[in-house]
């Protein structure tokens, strides 16, 4: 594939580009499916694994990347570049899921998230966003080669694997949450996500959003279970942060005013949803915060996706939502169910992901923090509210919104598996079923 684009590249035919890339990633889609389908597993070099876990993540990453080409194309005036250099990022995150070391997973999260700065370096007003995820990533790949130094100099050994725990081990881990917190935005270390999000163009936004903040959590999902599942502190301190990083997210997202913004302190919110299923430290927990993942990546892209049809007008803030319904139904009613599903509207993906994750922390004996949760989802209904109020609010004068074909498929994509998933979840629980009990054999 990377040939193919630089092939295309250099030819500048980027609508044949487009092409190929939807057909190349449709078929690594298909092809992924039909090995979580058969329980195919496997292991390469001995370096890399390819089972239940990798596979379900690698079929998070190519539809969030088949989807990102589509909304791409129409808006970026270097989608050749951001197609060629994003399939470098693609290979990155395939290396941290199918990792069995954490060598690999160091080199996995580099390759993942420096061509993002490149990306948003593409558009001339990305220049601070990208210096702000450059800093990010530099401090967070400086913490994570201390921590892997740390492990191992106390079991000489890098395998993902669950050794005797100790001060030095547990100071890793420490160490390694902190690190793999600058990826998936967790409090305290998103500090400067809201600001990359809201400075690069909308399509790379879902991109970082959508896409490479899943990388972190397949990251932090494998080394906690597998290295270490045995002390239970840590997963205490994971608990506390999915607490503070559910609050920062919903209490700071109330007083935006930029819609790209709230959407970036929701994102994060998100992330503490998702860490409750990590906490709870059970196969069933693992298994709700995969699907979790997989529902908020849809809905992520698919509203930065209406997000970036507003940007190319100058609407950037919730007040410019007003009118939208006037102007566009669909979008209207597609920003609608996103937001609703987020909220957890029942036969939504949102809804199923969130009643997994807390019966799993009920189960587990965390009753306090499925409650916690369930009052966060509660806050976050009002700064949904107010963006849905605007968005069926009438506006004079309004005029209709065109979207481009591919647009418009993407979009529908998002809304077809927020409902679909929503309403009959049982396939996509097969795969993050067998993809936990990979993590819990």
């Amino acid at each position: 594939m990377v040939l193919g684009n630089l092939l295309f590249r250099l030819g500048k035919r980027s609508k044949m580009q487009l092409y190929f890339n939807i057909a190349a990633l449709s078929l690594l889609i298909i092809t992924i499916v039909a090995l979580l389908t058969s329980g195919y597993s496997g292991v390469l070099l001995n370096t890399f694994s390819f089972n239940g876990f990798s596979l379900f993540f690698a079929l998070i990453f190519t539809a969030g990347l088949l989807l990102i080409n589509l909304i791409s194309f129409s808006f970026s005036e270097n989608y050749q570049d951001f197609a060629l250099v994003s399939l470098f990022s693609l290979l990155g995150m395939y290396v941290v899921a199918s990792s069995v070391s954490l060598i690999t997973i160091f080199l996995g999260l580099e390759l993942s998230t420096m061509p993002m700065v490149f990306a948003i370096l593409f558009s001339r007003k990305g220049t601070e966003a990208a210096a702000k995820l450059l800093i990010m990533s530099a401090i967070a790949i400086a913490v994570l080669s201390f921590s892997i130094v740390l492990l191992f100099s106390s079991t000489n050994s890098l395998g993902l694997k669950s050794y005797s725990q100790g001060g030095i081990m547990a100071f890793a881990a420490i160490l390694f949450i902190a690190s793999i917190g600058f990826e998936a935005s967790i409090f305290p270390f998103n500090v400067l996500i809201p600001d990359v999000y809201t400075g690069a163009q909308a399509y790379v936004t879902g991109m970082l959003g959508g896409v490479n903040k899943k990388v972190g959590f397949a990251a932090l999902m494998q080394v906690l279970i597998l290295v270490f599942i045995s002390n239970r502190e840590l997963f205490m301190l994971v608990a506390a942060l999915s607490v503070l990083t559910m609050f920062y997210g919903n209490i700071v997202a109330l007083m935006q005013k930029n819609t790209k913004r709230m959407l970036a302190y929701s994102s994060i919110s998100q992330a503490g949803y998702i860490l409750i299923g990590i906490a709870v430290a059970t196969s069933s927990g693992a298994a709700a915060s995969m699907f979790q993942i997989f529902a908020h990546m849809f809905i992520f892209i698919g509203m930065l996706a209406i997000v970036a049809i507003l940007e190319r007008r100058n609407r950037n803030g919730i007040d410019d939502l007003i009118g939208l319904n006037g102007e566009n139904r669909y979008l209207a009613f597609a920003m609608t169910l996103f937001m609703l599903s987020l909220i957890g509207l029942p036969l939504t993906t949102g809804f199923v992901g969130k009643f997994l994750i807390f019966l799993s922390a009920v189960n587990a004996g965390f009753v306090w923090l499925a409650i916690i949760g369930i009052l966060n989802s509660v806050i976050s209904i009002l700064y949904y509210a107010r963006a849905i109020m605007a968005m069926y609010t009438v506006k004079e004068g309004a005029r209709s919104i065109h979207v481009e074909p591919q647009l418009m498929i993407a979009i529908f994509i998002c809304i077809g598996i927020t409902l679909a998933f929503g309403i009959y979840p049982a396939p996509l629980l097969s795969f993050t079923g067998n993809a936990a009990a990979y993590l819990f054999h």
